[in-house]
């Protein structure tokens, strides 16, 4: 497979956040264990290579000793863990709506070979997930995870007491059904042929308190826009992927990018050049897009900017910045803040 699916990087930051607050273990030595970069977490839109993310919820797993640690990790997704998703979901109409726009836009959250359907069956309606590709099976910690975000979304959009009517897994009962029962609020069961969340009809259909359709809209040109980005028929956007993961670590030479996507230099240059751009394009535009995006956070300190995208000192990122911009990143900051 040329293109191997991605997962963003969001999903990581919750593992993280979980390992230290829940269980009170340092992340980074995990992550390590995973082969994942951790400084790619504070990369607005980075993405992390779907088996990777796999390696992660397996020495989780491993690090906690706990079967059920993605029910922890999925019960601390917010609307902002799903990008231009969660936004969208929350200003939907109706949760029918939500989960709706969850089937259209899963590639968002991973590109790893899914199916979602949602369906009225009687007084209620049925959500299947099935994962057809056994080359791209996920953990069962990631699927506890996905199922729990999809819960805690619904509970984010209504109220904390929502739960679905039941929800059945494929997998075999690990004795472990009480602390799914506690988490998802609901009636589990194991053994089924698919992964199916029953929801009551009405509480589907009723209108959601952040029901904004022209919101819902607009996140949802915003959510496309990003897929057109992770189009994988396009090798540049596959280049711009890497490059965001990797900005931290100064690594993002050509040479570096290539070996990364297993094509030699030549090769890589010849199939950009085929799309109408270089390298040095698909770089600067990267990095003078997340350099505004970043200095616009008046969280970040220059230095952590420079760091994050790849600059050697802080004052060779401020001359690129004022190239980029017009204005030295201080002055773009305080104007910015002025007029926003």
């Amino acid at each position: 497979m040329l293109f191997e699916p991605t997962t963003l990087a969001a999903t990581a930051r919750n593992i993280a956040e979980t390992l230290e607050s829940h269980y009170s273990i340092k992340p980074a030595p995990v992550f390590e264990r995973a082969g994942l970069d951790i400084d790619a977490l504070s990369v607005s839109g980075a993405r992390y290579p779907s088996r990777s993310m796999q390696a992660l919820w397996r020495a989780a797993v491993e690090a906690t000793g706990d079967p059920c640690f993605g029910l922890f990790a999925g019960r601390r997704i917010r609307p902002t863990s799903f990008h231009a998703l969660g936004f969208s979901w929350i200003a939907s109409q109706s949760l029918l709506g939500s989960l709706r726009r969850l089937c259209r836009y899963h590639d968002v959250i991973t590109t790893m070979p899914l199916r979602l359907k949602i369906e009225l069956n009687g007084d209620g309606y049925d959500m299947t997930i099935e994962y057809p590709d056994p080359e791209h099976a996920p953990e069962i910690a990631s699927i506890d995870a996905f199922v729990t975000s999809i819960v805690q979304l619904c509970r984010a959009a209504t109220d904390s007491n929502f739960a679905p009517r039941s929800i059945a897994f494929k997998r075999a009962d690990r004795g472990s059904i009480g602390t799914y029962v506690e988490v998802l609020g609901c009636p589990v069961t194991t053994g089924a042929d698919r992964i199916t969340l029953r929801f009551d009809r009405e509480s589907m259909e009723k209108p959601l308190p952040g029901n904004n359709i022209e919101l819902a809209k607009a996140n949802d040109s915003v959510a496309e826009k990003y897929l057109e980005s992770l189009d994988p028929r396009t090798v540049a956007s596959e280049v711009r992927e890497r490059l965001i993961a990797l900005l931290p670590s100064g690594k993002t030479n050509q040479a570096r990018i290539a070996e990364c996507m297993h094509r030699s230099l030549s090769t890589l240059q010849r199939q950009l050049a085929q799309e109408g751009t270089s390298y040095q394009e698909i770089r600067d535009d990267t990095r003078r897009r997340l350099a505004t995006e970043y200095v616009r956070e008046a969280k970040l300190s220059l230095g952590q900017i420079a760091y994050m995208l790849g600059f050697s000192d802080q004052s060779n990122f401020s001359r690129a910045f004022k190239r980029w911009t017009g204005k030295p990143p201080r002055e773009f900051r305080t104007h910015d803040a002025a007029h926003g």
